[in-house]
């Protein structure tokens, strides 16, 4: 009975040793990861010691953890110990020290590698740079709060000029009142 495509493709061996497969991780343009399957870290590609300026090994065991923002690292350690425990993919960005002391915003994305049982055999991720995406989103954030202030500063001059134009005994009261409880509407909209 012939082999599906899928299955043929999984019996062919790459040729591949592991120095090149080495420097095939090391020429990827992310920063790539392995640990054992306990959670270990073990491997890092030359883009993670370029960003962070540290030596082979000075990250390996949990000592990866050091690098990241103090207030990240309770957070991350409690993901990755999740995603560990339960087999589950590794999903999460955090600031991480880069070799200038800066930190930046990294997406950090793992998977398990499974044997034949379901196993976890090794852990293999990624960690992508998005830093400057971060600090865009946050300046949008920056300026709709800004614009929300100022529009709301709008209709309360608007409401304000309504009020001290109408007297209040005027027969024009009524018809004030509502256009203020509609721009008090907008206001909260």
């Amino acid at each position: 009975m012939p082999h599906s495509r899928e299955q043929d493709h999984s019996r062919i061996s790459l040729g591949l040793d592991d120095g090149r497969v080495g420097r095939i991780l090391d020429t990827l343009p992310q920063m790539v990861w392995s640990t054992s399957p306990e959670g270990m870290a073990d491997f890092f590609n030359r883009q993670w010691y370029e960003f962070t300026g540290l030596s082979h090994g000075d990250t390996d065991g949990e000592a990866w953890i050091d690098v990241l923002h103090p207030e990240d690292r309770p957070r991350i350690a409690a993901v990755w110990r999740q995603s560990v425990a339960s087999g589950q993919p590794y999903e999460v960005e955090y600031r991480m020290r880069h070799r200038d002391g800066e930190y930046r915003w990294m997406l950090a994305r793992g998977v398990a590698l499974r044997d034949s049982e379901g196993a976890i055999e090794r852990w293999f991720g990624t960690c992508t740079d998005v830093d400057q995406q971060k600090r865009t989103e946050e300046g949008l954030g920056l300026i709709a709060s800004e614009l929300s202030h100022r529009i709301k500063n709008i209709f309360s001059v608007v409401g304000s000029i309504i009020s001290l134009s109408v007297p209040r005994r005027s027969e024009f009261r009524p018809q004030a009142e509502s256009i203020l409880a509609r721009i008090t509407a907008l206001a909260r909209a």
